[in-house]
């Protein structure tokens, strides 16, 4: 894990949810392996973290961490221990000797899970809101390829490069540019000043709110229905929350999620134990349940590699692995009431 220079604060909160994992393991009368920890900072490369970690005994290697990591490991012609990454290339890599496990909180996965959610209660022609950039285009075209896999018709999508933007990637979205064009011509054929109430386009019913952080959707979503949608259900990704509980999430009220099972209350024990080292940080709790999730998964490897109709119940969602030995998630749906996130069941 890179516990020194920039990576520091993510890996060691990786770090922090393993060794809560594995010393809980030890508490509890369950087998453990012997632990070396090595600072990929400290290394020239991956593959030399990796080589290093051979010749010091390693039988399995947990991480790295970074997708550039992931991708030098992959370009290994042998792989003599198998290697559970901490994240996944953009590439697919190559089989090459023993296994080379990636698991990660890749936001595709929640695309794909919010649109599962939202055709499972009953929505098929939908919206999408979302960011200019690399990253929207990436979580657009995951929503949008297991949208289209469900059977669901994407109506429109409409994009933004920041706060001035808004509202106008809103009423694009919503159609209410034509709204107002045609009130314009009926104005202008009757030579008069007559009273209009713009109408949103009424062939959706729902919208992916596909923003990157909780600012972003704070802001967008009071303009849905300031702009005639408030009534239209609102899905988003778990970015639209930090972490942190924050009054301010009241705008996000009725907004339908997909967050962690461990932002939702699950292994309180290990939570508690973080908490209580002093290490844990709000900011990096996903990473910890991503941690913790790893030391699950050394312990659970043989299971999962029966095929992906098999489940694990994780903290970072239920797990399962494709043939290409790549991690997905499927996440809690939960919701904003009075500002507080909330499990919700599935209707």
């Amino acid at each position: 894990l890179p516990l020194s220079g920039r990576l520091a604060p993510a890996g060691k909160a990786v770090l922090d949810g393993y060794l809560a994992s594995y010393y809980a393991a030890r508490t509890s009368g369950g087998r453990t392996a012997e632990l070396l920890v090595l600072d990929l900072g400290r290394y020239d490369s991956a593959i030399a973290a990796y080589q290093d970690a051979l010749a010091r005994g390693a039988t399995l290697v947990v991480g790295p961490l970074s997708k550039a990591a992931v991708a030098d490991l992959g370009t290994l012609p042998e792989r003599p221990v198998p290697i559970l990454a901490l994240n996944r290339a953009e590439q697919v890599l190559p089989a090459s000797g023993s296994a080379l496990v990636q698991m990660s909180l890749a936001p595709g996965d929640e695309a794909a899970r919010v649109a599962e959610l939202a055709y499972g209660r009953g929505a098929r022609s939908a919206l999408i809101l979302r960011p200019a950039g690399s990253w929207g285009d990436k979580v657009e075209q995951a929503l949008r390829q297991r949208w289209s896999a469900l059977g669901g018709h994407l109506a429109g999508s409409a994009t933004y490069s920041g706060r001035d933007e808004y509202s106008s990637a809103v009423k694009s979205g919503l159609d209410l540019y034509d709204s107002e064009s045609r009130a314009r011509d009926v104005r202008s054929m009757l030579a008069t000043n007559i009273e209009f109430t713009a109408r949103r386009r009424q062939d959706v019913d729902a919208i992916f709110l596909l923003s990157r952080n909780g600012p972003e959707a704070r802001s967008i979503k009071p303009l849905l229905a300031f702009h005639y949608a408030g009534s239209v259900p609102v899905y988003a990704t778990s970015s639209i929350y930090s972490g942190i509980p924050d009054q301010r999430d009241k705008d996000l009220n009725d907004i339908n999620l997909v967050e962690i099972p461990w932002l939702l209350g699950a292994s309180p024990g290990l939570r508690v134990a973080i908490a209580a080292g002093g290490t844990g940080s709000d900011n990096y709790t996903r990473l910890n349940a991503l941690g913790a999730d790893a030391f699950l998964l050394q312990t659970r490897f043989t299971q999962l590699q029966a095929g992906p109709d098999v489940l694990l119940r994780g903290n970072t969602g239920l797990l399962s692995m494709d043939s290409q030995l790549r991690l997905h998630r499927e996440l809690s749906l939960a919701t904003f009431d009075g500002g507080a996130l909330r499990a919700r069941k599935l209707d």
